[in-house]
């Protein structure tokens, strides 16, 4: 699976956020849009202003672009889902959310946020092991 062209397209959206870990502990950190991501052997390096991440992209199997209702504190999360052949989440990227500021204060809807999701969603959907999911509340 060829996940260059995906991750340029992605990190090049002002206000990403990547999300890694998932059971325990969680580091959210924005990428910083101006940085071109690196790319060496199977890795991919993502940049934030004092920060970078490394993810190994051979792990990666699957990619999934996700509309998740959320808890409460807004309707909907959009983001993408990078995972593994046992099927855990390597990392995720999500969006600028349509109902947040960029201060990340809940606003008025903002539809031109979604279309951004909606886009590039749009554009990578049935590509090698990119799906698009819907994901209702989870309870608990």
């Amino acid at each position: 699976m060829d996940l260059e062209p995906l991750i340029k397209d992605l990190t090049g959206i002002d206000q990403m956020l990547i999300v890694l870990g998932d059971r325990g502990a969680v580091g959210e950190m924005h990428l910083d849009s101006a940085k071109t991501p690196e790319f060496s052997d199977s890795y991919a390096t993502f940049w934030g202003e004092a920060w970078h991440v490394h993810m190994n992209m051979s792990r990666v199997t699957a990619v999934q672009f996700v509309e998740a209702e959320d808890h409460g504190f807004v309707p909907f999360l959009y983001y993408v889902r990078f995972s593994d052949a046992d099927e855990e989440t390597v990392m995720r990227l999500y969006f600028p959310n349509p109902w947040l500021d960029d201060d990340e204060q809940r606003t008025d809807f903002q539809p031109e946020k979604l279309k951004t999701f909606e886009t590039m969603r749009d554009r990578y959907v049935g590509a090698e092991g990119i799906t698009y999911v819907h994901r209702e509340r989870q309870n608990g």
